[in-house]
């Protein structure tokens, strides 16, 4: 059987990097704690701009302790943070000026376990998702990608409805054969509150409570697997504005095939499909009613260390769908939205501590809104290097 600790520890680090190293902190018979992470920088530029910007830097703390009776308890904490400062300017009431700088940390992952190699493992916190189990294979571009399979919906981690970085998650994975699964569900209440989005501001609020999210992988054979998952969650709430009661399903499912390691010498391709229902939004950040997502991935990886890449994300929606306007009256426009993205990219691995990446995203996306100039995508590139300890 497979090591549930070990399966769970890669799939965040495996899609990660293509390259993963960590710093023993202590180690003895028994217990085992070490350091990992690493810092980015990248150079985007857009068709308006160029900026120097974070490449997603972390760090992250994993903890291991040997127990009786074949368990053992396992942990780990991770942070992203900002390394190259992230100050505003502000000019205060007092005719005065001061810096405002943003959390240089942020919770990234928390989460402690237990496992045993018959009855399976055992997890609480925020951790990788039982549904990025199925769409994490195509999360491998350095910049951009991701974008279509559902993981970092609402909050742009996923953190809320559980398919990203899911918060405050119970989770249990087994295995069996070549079969392995991991049942999931959200213990939460989260309350947003809308009254801005109100003309009128009266007080509207939604609610977000527990969601259940499932995923099964066969193994088909060493280089070829398939998974399939879903998960689930409600909006419940109300609109004073409108007089409304609030009552919607959040809904995502769907399969993939992946074939190889994104770490190994030669091919690797993966790619999953998905439909969801109010589950990931437009570029205005508008629910869409109804939506299907295509993610795709090829990479071929050199023995000198280059490794060649390209992805698509596809996200859309099925139909037409209506919305009210921003100014909180209830006249809906209709809208069509496609996001549709083609990345290529290239990386050189030096060694398992530095890699130095170019990126390009051909965005093909097209919003449109009712009585509106059509909006589309802008094409970017992206030059970055990353550094893991």
């Amino acid at each position: 059987m497979m090591n549930k600790t070990l399966l769970a520890s890669a799939v965040a680090l495996l899609f990660a990097a293509p390259t993963v190293s960590a710093i023993d902190l202590y180690k003895d018979s028994k217990t085992d704690v070490n350091l990992g992470g690493y810092i980015g920088v990248r150079a985007v530029n857009t068709d308006s701009e160029t900026q120097l910007v974070n490449g997603s830097s972390r760090i992250n703390f994993n903890f291991s302790r040997q127990l009786t009776h074949g368990w053992h308890a396992y942990s780990t904490l991770e942070w992203g943070f900002e390394p190259f400062g992230d100050t505003e300017l502000v000019y205060n009431r007092d005719s005065q000026f001061s810096a405002n700088n943003d959390n240089v940390f942020y919770s990234r992952l928390a989460y402690i376990g237990l496992e045993h190699d018959r009855y399976g493992s055992l997890s609480f916190g925020k951790q990788w998702a039982a549904w990025y189990n199925v769409v994490g294979g195509t999360d491998n571009a350095y910049v951009w990608g991701g974008a279509a399979g559902g993981a970092y919906s609402l909050d742009g981690s996923g953190g809320i409805d559980g398919t990203g970085r899911a918060d405050k998650a119970i989770q249990y994975s087994n295995s069996f054969g070549r079969f392995s699964f991991t049942l999931q569900t959200q213990l939460q209440q989260n309350t947003i509150d809308v009254s801005a989005f109100d003309s009128d501001n009266v007080n509207s609020t939604l609610e977000y409570d527990d969601t259940y999210g499932a995923s099964i992988t066969y193994a088909i054979t060493d280089d070829l697997s398939i998974s399939a998952g879903a998960n689930r969650g409600s909006f419940t709430g109300f609109n004073a504005a409108a007089n409304q009661r609030i009552d919607t399903d959040d809904e995502i499912y769907g399969a993939s095939v992946t074939w190889g390691n994104v770490s190994d010498v030669g091919w690797y391709f993966s790619a999953n499909y998905n439909k969801n229902k109010f589950h990931d939004s437009d570029i205005n950040g508008h629910l869409m009613p109804s939506a299907y997502g295509i993610e795709t991935m090829i990479s071929y990886m050199f023995d000198s260390g280059l490794q060649t890449y390209a992805l698509f994300n596809g996200l859309i929606s099925d139909e037409d769908y209506t919305y009210p306007e921003d100014d909180g009256s209830r006249s809906p426009l209709v809208t069509e939205s496609k996001q549709q993205e083609f990345i290529l990219g290239a990386a050189f691995i030096w060694d398992p501590t530095i890699l130095a990446y170019i990126e390009a995203q051909i965005d093909d996306s097209k919003y449109k809104v009712e009585g509106m100039p059509e909006t589309t995508g802008e094409d970017a590139v992206a030059v970055g290097i990353r550094y893991t300890f």
